[in-house]
């Protein structure tokens, strides 16, 4: 998970709902209604017996590069386990905040189980690329955290596999930086410039951007991220901090990708980085013994400390509405997110559990990374699954804080901007 948002515009369809065993080939089934998928997901018991899949099931399985052994380790276990059947699993390179938009390119040519971050949800399923879970739902909500099972419906059906529960926090060098230095931005960033250091968070992205926005109280899309309308992005109290990131360039604040980050921890030039466990062992390395991790910090609003409040993610996996293979595709897909397995991604690749007896498993509970974002989660709010997200994601919503903190807006202007970005917001997703 790189914690970057890349959205694609998808065309509404038909969703694919045929249960039937296809033989050998995992494309191009034929669609029918979702009504008699939905039907069967309500009925439809737990099955983990090999009796489930199409025999002889050649599947295909997206994930990215840095999962890529993890995941063929995985696939040649589930092969094992459902020997008779004789499946056949491909594992196949492609990061899951690109994968939206190869989907969206050709649907049919895409995976038969592949992982997106769950505000991609709403997009695929209007683009009818989502085969609902029919046979693992109740297993899911029995196992998934609630906000995963929230993060897996979309209009009341259950489509996703929860995988992992992601939030940005505070990465620290602390042998510049105290534990009490790191619980505002502004002491971070004097402690830093006293020091001839500077601390790091990717300006040019929202999703590390937003939170600045949702600590003073701003909305995305309403109190539940169901209101398409509900944007207050140009409120009093977004104008507010947008000034205060016009501001942090000067007190020493430097706009760093998650990439080179790695690098200027390691050489002591950045003390400090906003972003999430996927970089863990990377930093890990680079700061070696001066490792240490916390909740982001707070901002000072027009003299008031407020917490800032980041994005709760979750990544799905998801089956194919075209897969010839559904039945197979579902089994593989709750496979790689069951407990055990779970527990492998996050001593593996430190990717955070969804399912809760994994997440409370003593190997989890017991890494200070993972009690970094936990604490961090009691003040993070859901990523909304509107098709509108699109919106949120695109080049020109990503410019804005970027400007604003490049202080190429200037503060006059700000806004007249922020309106405009707000209107943009609620805008028909193009088809």
């Amino acid at each position: 998970m790189t914690g970057k948002k890349i959205v694609s515009l998808g065309l509404v369809c038909a969703l694919t709902a045929s249960m039937a065993a296809m033989g050998t080939g995992c494309k191009n089934t034929t669609s029918t209604s979702s009504t008699g998928a939905s039907s069967q997901q309500s009925s439809a018991s737990s099955a983990t017996s090999s009796a489930l899949g199409e025999q002889g099931a050649k599947v295909t399985l997206w994930g990215s590069a840095d999962d890529q052994k993890m995941l063929k380790e995985l696939a040649g276990d589930f092969v094992k386990k459902y020997a008779d059947k004789k499946y056949t699993v491909t594992v196949n390179v492609q990061d899951e905040d690109k994968a939206q938009a190869a989907i969206l390119k050709d649907v049919d040519a895409a995976a038969d189980v592949f992982d997106v971050p769950h505000d991609q949800l709403g997009a695929l399923v209007e683009a009818g690329a989502c085969y609902p879970n029919t046979v693992f739902a109740k297993d899911v909500q029995a196992n998934d955290d609630a906000n995963a099972v929230q993060a897996s419906t979309y209009k009341g059906t259950l489509y996703g596999y929860p995988r992992s529960v992601q939030s940005i926090f505070m990465f620290y060098n602390k042998s510049v930086l105290s534990a009490d230095d790191v619980k505002t931005l502004d002491g971070m960033l004097k402690k830093a410039k006293g020091a001839g250091k500077s601390c790091g968070w990717d300006m040019t992205n929202l999703y590390d951007t937003a939170p600045f926005y949702f600590a003073n109280g701003v909305k995305l899309f309403g109190d539940k991220g169901t209101d398409v309308n509900g944007s207050t992005f140009n409120s009093p109290e977004s104008v507010a901090v947008a000034k205060y990131i016009s501001g942090l360039k000067a007190k020493g604040m430097k706009s760093v990708n998650d990439g080179d980050a790695e690098k200027l921890l390691k050489d002591g030039s950045l003390i400090a980085q906003a972003t999430g466990s996927w970089k863990a062992d990377a930093f890990k390395k680079s700061l070696g013994s001066n490792y240490a991790v916390a909740k982001l910090p707070t901002i000072n609003i027009d003299g008031t400390e407020k917490q800032i409040v980041s994005f709760a993610g979750y990544t799905l996996y998801l089956v194919n509405a075209h897969s010839k293979c559904p039945q197979a595709a579902m089994q593989l897909a709750e496979y790689l997110t069951e407990k055990d397995n779970q527990i492998k991604a996050f001593k593996d690749r430190k990717v955070v559990p969804a399912n809760k007896e994994a997440a409370s498993d003593s190997s989890v509970t017991g890494d200070e990374t993972v009690a970094a974002q936990l604490e961090q989660a009691k003040t993070s709010i859901p990523m909304p699954s509107l098709p509108q997200i699109t919106n949120f994601w695109s080049d020109s919503s990503m410019a804005y804080t970027k400007d604003i903190f490049e202080g190429k807006i200037k503060q006059a202007d700000i806004q007249t901007k922020l309106n405009a970005w707000n209107d943009s917001l609620k805008a028909t997703v193009k088809k």
